[in-house]
């Protein structure tokens, strides 16, 4: 049987320093106030996860939250077992520390092997990591659209074949339509307009 001194100690989160007694096989935590343990704490969900006393010691599991549930900084996708000294995250805000005496939890895990090669692997970022740290923000756009450039030179185009046609159309008619100002400088230099 665990001691009487099994507990979890909030380090970060609402209440700093609040002290919460494992006495109970199952023990609730969430947001809800149906829970033994209540955080109230916009990254903790309603039913956010479990501690099971099992043997002499306790595993704590994820009940599907949104913001997710970790032992010292890796998520806790299975039931798994705590040791004293273990912080026990709950989203990126709250951190509680696991004290008790006792052996820890039995789980039923792929292999000895597996888990040593899961306690070897690098720790990810921690949870209360600026969100800015943990994935880069999108750049902000520079310069006019795609769109906007190839309006832009649809309308140069078109007017390019309106002067080309106005030209050999008044080079056929003469009508001297260009040699009017303010074209009549342009087109005289090229030759289009007859000198006055």
């Amino acid at each position: 049987m665990p001691s009487e001194k099994t507990r979890l100690v909030m380090r970060s989160g609402p209440n700093p320093g609040k002290v919460f007694d494992l006495n109970a096989d199952v023990i609730s935590i969430g947001r809800e106030s149906t829970n033994d343990i209540v955080i109230q704490d916009s990254e903790i969900s309603r039913n956010h996860a479990r501690i099971i006393r099992r043997g002499s010691g306790f595993l704590v599991e994820d009940l599907g939250s949104t913001n997710g549930t970790f032992i010292n900084r890796q998520q806790v996708s299975s039931p798994r077992a705590m040791v004293p000294g273990d912080e026990v995250g709950f989203g990126e805000n709250v951190v509680l520390v696991f004290e008790g005496e006792g052996a820890p939890a039995t789980v039923a895990a792929p292999s000895a092997r597996g888990r040593a090669a899961t306690r070897q692997a690098p720790p990810p970022p921690p949870p209360h990591a600026p969100a800015a740290a943990q994935a880069p923000a999108a750049a902000p756009r520079k310069g006019p659209s795609k769109l906007v450039i190839g309006g832009c030179g649809c309308l140069i185009v078109l007017c390019i074949l309106l002067v080309v046609g106005g030209i050999i159309f008044d080079q056929y008619n003469g009508t001297g339509l260009y040699c009017v100002a303010p074209f009549d400088s342009i087109f005289t230099s090229l030759g289009y307009c007859p000198l006055p």
